[in-house]
């Protein structure tokens, strides 16, 4: 099976190492897979990785795991299955742009995995601490420490590419799509953590959602995932810290939501299934 990933230092493909899982190219750079189980591959030894909260990793970690999402999980495995099932074809590789610590891959491989046995799974982020959390919680893919702003793949590599909880930014993961490939992007909707957001903004008012794609590519696919879940004043506390606009809360009305229960919280995502645009 051939690996789609380039040398970060100077963009010859990757090879591996069957002994010691590490990967070189014909240029004799080489990168030793880490002792935890990821591999960094940094275009030199100064390049400082990013490093997450740990406080909000910690958080996020205990949240996810706790089923609160399960509706969601559900209808991307279904959809992911069907990309996969369509597909049909040998060395699909699959990748999660900005995978964090790995709960998505870890939700996800599972089922596409036993869908085709062909498939490469890849995870990327550019923090440090977030790779290591995903590879000690044995994320089923290979776990990339990398910068975002150049990608280890070659151009035209990758069949599928999902970006979750994170925003689709610059042109890279457009230059890695196959020509036929997909990237699947999963965007807050109009009404996600309105109790919430309510208490952030007293004024607030419903607005038409608004999707902010590059030119490059168009929207194949739509679905809305809508449902209501009751929550702790704890998991409230950590879904605004996840939320993009949870800045705008002060320490007042953090302890606020944080000593309150919310018995409907109402969640709203919508997938977004999007490809290149023809030329």
């Amino acid at each position: 099976m051939t690996l789609p990933l380039l040398c970060p230092v100077c963009a010859a493909p990757l090879k591996q190492h069957q002994a010691s899982q590490g990967f070189y190219c014909d240029n004799k750079h080489h990168f030793d897979k880490h002792a935890q189980g990821y591999w960094p591959l940094l275009s030199n030894s100064k390049t400082k990785p990013q490093v997450l909260s740990r406080q909000q990793m910690r958080g996020r970690h205990f949240l996810l795991e706790s089923g609160l999402f399960s509706p969601l999980i559900e209808a991307l495995q279904t959809l992911l299955l069907q990309r996969v099932n369509l597909a049909q074809q040998a060395d699909f590789h699959y990748l999660d742009y900005q995978c964090a610590d790995g709960y998505y891959l870890r939700q996800l491989v599972p089922a596409l995995d036993s869908a085709q046995n062909d498939c490469q799974f890849f995870g990327i982020t550019d923090a440090e601490n977030a790779i290591f959390a995903a590879a000690k919680a044995q994320t089923p893919a290979k776990l990339i420490l990398a910068g975002l702003k150049k990608l280890p793949f070659a151009s035209q590599s990758i069949d599928l590419i999902t970006v979750l909880d994170s925003p689709l930014k610059g042109k890279e993961c457009i230059r890695v799509l196959k020509d036929d490939g997909h990237i699947v992007i999963l965007q807050p909707g109009v009404r996600h953590l309105w109790q919430i957001k309510q208490q952030v903004y007293p004024e607030l008012v419903e607005k038409p959602l608004q999707l902010n794609l590059p030119n490059d590519l168009v929207i194949e696919d739509q679905q809305q995932v809508s449902f209501t879940q009751a929550v702790s004043g704890e998991q409230a506390l950590t879904l605004l810290d996840m939320s993009v606009f949870g800045w705008r809360a002060n320490d007042e009305l953090k302890h606020q939501i944080k000593s309150n229960n919310i018995e409907a919280l109402e969640f709203d995502w919508h997938i977004i299934t999007v490809k290149k645009a023809k030329s």
